[in-house]
């Protein structure tokens, strides 16, 4: 049985890599499909305690050893089985719904560079696209090009962090060097309209603790 050991980049390991990754592809691509049917489950509901006892070859136990290639590709299959089908189009969701293709595509792209944002030296393309990306980001709400700066969050509550952050180095900077004892005790306010959107409610009441500022 072949394992991860005669992957590339082990000698005489392309032809096994290639129909590897071509396998996993097939998979992805029969979930893709059938993602988008109506007429498919949203999700093929099963209680923990089933998932974590094993169902049709599907477990959730570490071995001891490395599994060979064919069962990672069970594995795989039935993880996606499984799983809520986020791209269904009768899958609705206050934080995502639906399967953006290109966006897939260049989660693939970037996956297989496996490229560090550090200096233009590690990441060319992708320092540079990231500055033009960054230009048009600020064209389209208006600020010069000069002016404008940004920064690419994972998600809300990591963009809610750095607002936090911003806002209090723009009005108290000595805390950069000093600490929070070089400066007034902090309060953070927010609208009440933010308990409509939870992410932004509980988010902020917990930065207001990681700062740490007064709830």
């Amino acid at each position: 049985m072949l394992t991860l050991i005669d992957l590339l980049p082990a000698e005489d390991g392309e032809e096994t890599t290639k129909h590897f990754l071509q396998e996993l592809v097939n998979i992805l691509l029969a979930y893709i499909s059938k993602s988008l049917k109506r007429s498919s489950k949203v999700l093929d509901f099963h209680y923990p305690h089933q998932l974590k006892e094993g169902l049709e070859g599907f477990s959730l136990e570490l071995p001891d050893q490395p599994d060979n290639l064919e069962q990672l590709l069970v594995d795989c299959r039935y993880t996606l089985k499984y799983g809520v089908k986020t791209g269904h189009p009768r899958f609705f969701n206050q934080l995502s719904t639906g399967l953006d293709i290109i966006g897939l595509a260049g989660e693939w792209l970037t996956s297989t560079a496996n490229t560090n944002m550090f200096t233009y030296e590690i990441s060319p393309v992708f320092i540079l696209m990231e500055e033009v990306v960054l230009r048009k980001m600020h064209s389209i709400i208006g600020w010069p090009e000069e002016d404008g700066d940004g920064i690419f969050c994972p998600g809300g509550t990591m963009s809610n962090l750095y607002s936090v952050l911003l806002a209090r180095f723009h009005l108290f900077p000595a805390v950069k060097t000093h600490g929070m004892s070089a400066i007034p005790r902090l309060a953070l306010f927010t609208s009440m309209h933010v308990h409509d959107f939870i992410i932004v409610s509980y988010t902020l009441s917990r930065h207001a603790v990681t700062l740490p500022l007064t709830q």
